[in-house]
């Protein structure tokens, strides 16, 4: 901290010094630069003058550690939010990846969703655009897994449970078939620049998961402030509470997709935060299609505790949350009996999810969880949106639309069994409530079970093993088994 002298010190010293006209001797060796008027009060008064300078300058380098202090707070509190990196040759060697496997997942390994605040200047893995004062990083994956499939499935590249054939269909004969499949690879450009308005973040990133393995658009979003548009996760979504695994599909009773959107984000104190969003309808109807008119409206709440939580041990850990959102929607579908005029009805849902550290364990294992319910909430749910037509069905005895009852649930364990060693245990269920004008075929339930076995021999590249199964019932009480084994890798850059 930088002091300010008394005046009556500073005076002193400068009558002392040799440079002082009063100090220097004789009236002859006064230098001429010395104005001859200048008294003794005048030196106090400038001398008072200097002391009042210093001591302003003080409280501004008070402020600004005090800025500084409050700004990488909110660094901890926000992972996504980082401050400039220091410019320092990496770490090397075994020891040095095992700090970095063991300590909390990366940046790399945690999935990309937009902060509440953006970061300017350099960040991790970002350099300088030349000529600006924007940062770039481009980072990716490249993911390859051999996909075999011992039970009957619609599916081969990955486990989809609600395309499991029952018995008694031609499907159900299915013989067991292995498939090579690196469409999960993706990459990503996330750019940040300072504005004269606030800071800016663009990111946008594909993989190759369309139609014959083309390029599919994953994110495509703008952030200023608290501002979020463009397509990201749905805030009805918490993929921090995602298990860890391979599949590309993912858990049967999930909600994990991106749609186009408008977010705000509000916060409320340090690690309570509120988000308001826009979302694109699109409503998924069996019997007619779908019409858009009115945005799908989404409340969401999140709560990360942190580090003042430590003695409860399962509420501590970084990462380490708990989230509840509400969905409001309108179905609107074309009428079959006549095209010009528009059917509607209103769906709605809710959920809870989080990721919390295991008491007595909390430096190792982890849950995380997840439970959805509501009316016309189908596209939403993993099984049910793959499937299609879940959010409604039409009536064509009345002429109206019917919205579909949903529940789904989901658990899983991750635990750490050395610095490069982990595993995950999961579990998922989804039902529906079937209408009495559903046919019989129509799915009731779906169960998902999956247990891997991943190996990170350096932080950048994860070896997996994991075994799938699950079965799916029909509204008629038919139902079939399937199951996959998976072995890939992540190779991240």
């Amino acid at each position: 901290m930088v002091r300010s002298l008394p005046a009556a010190t500073i005076l002193a010293a400068a009558l002392l010094s040799p440079a002082h006209p009063l100090a220097a001797g004789p009236q002859d060796a006064r230098p001429e630069s010395t104005p001859p008027d200048l008294t003794l009060a005048d030196l106090a008064r400038v001398v008072q003058q200097q002391g009042r300078l210093l001591e302003e300058q003080g409280k501004e380098i008070q402020a600004l550690r005090a800025q500084l202090e409050t700004t990488r707070a909110l660094g901890a509190s926000n992972p996504d939010h980082v401050q400039p990196i220091e410019q320092k040759p990496p770490a090397t060697g075994p020891a040095a990846e095992a700090r970095i496997a063991q300590a909390e997942p990366s940046d790399q390994k945690v999935p990309v969703v937009p902060s509440d605040m953006v970061s300017t200047g350099e960040f991790p893995g970002s350099f300088r655009v030349p000529g600006t004062d924007a940062a770039l990083r481009i980072s990716g994956l490249v993911r390859m897994t051999d996909v075999n499939t011992f039970g009957p499935l619609g599916t081969e590249d990955r486990f989809v449970t609600s395309s499991i054939p029952v018995s008694g269909t031609p499907e159900a004969g299915k013989e067991p078939r292995t498939t090579f499949t690196a469409n999960p690879s993706r990459f990503s450009f996330d750019l940040r620049t300072p504005t004269g308005i606030g800071a800016m973040r663009a990111f946008i990133e594909g993989d190759f998961g369309g139609s014959s393995r083309t390029l599919r658009l994953r994110h495509a979003y703008g952030q200023w402030g608290p501002w979020v548009i463009g397509q990201t996760w749905s805030t009805f979504s918490d993929p921090e509470a995602e298990p860890d695994g391979i599949d590309f599909e993912g858990l049967n009773a999930i909600s994990l997709f991106r749609q186009p959107q408008i977010r705000f984000t509000h916060r409320f104190q340090d690690r309570l935060r509120l988000a308001l969003a826009l979302e694109n309808p699109s409503p998924d109807i069996t019997g007619t299609s779908g019409v858009s008119q009115a945005p799908d409206v989404i409340v969401r709440i999140r709560w990360a505790p942190g580090q003042f939580m430590a003695p409860l041990g399962f509420l501590h850990r970084q990462g380490s949350h708990l989230q509840a959102a509400l969905l409001f929607r309108q179905i609107r579908g074309q009428s079959p009996a006549d095209p010009n005029v528009t059917l509607s009805t209103v769906g709605f849902g809710g959920h809870v999810s989080g990721r919390l550290s295991v008491p007595g364990r909390s430096d190792r294992s982890q849950v995380m969880f997840a439970l959805y319910a509501g009316q016309g909430i189908g596209r939403y749910i993993t099984d049910l949106g793959t499937l299609g037509g879940q959010d409604a069905v039409y009536d064509p005895a009345t002429q109206a639309l019917d919205t579909l009852p949903v529940f789904a649930a989901y658990a899983g364990v991750e635990r750490r069994w050395s610095s490069t060693l982990r595993s995950t245990v999961t579990y998922g269920y989804v039902r529906v409530d079937n209408l009495a004008i559903q046919p019989l075929d129509a799915l009731r339930s779906t169960n998902r079970g999956s247990l891997n076995l991943s190996w990170s021999p350096i932080s950048r590249v994860d070896l997996v093993a994991e075994y799938l199964l699950g079965n799916r019932t029909n509204k008629d009480g038919n139902h079939g088994f399937s199951n996959q084994l998976q072995l890939g890798g992540n190779f991240r850059f």
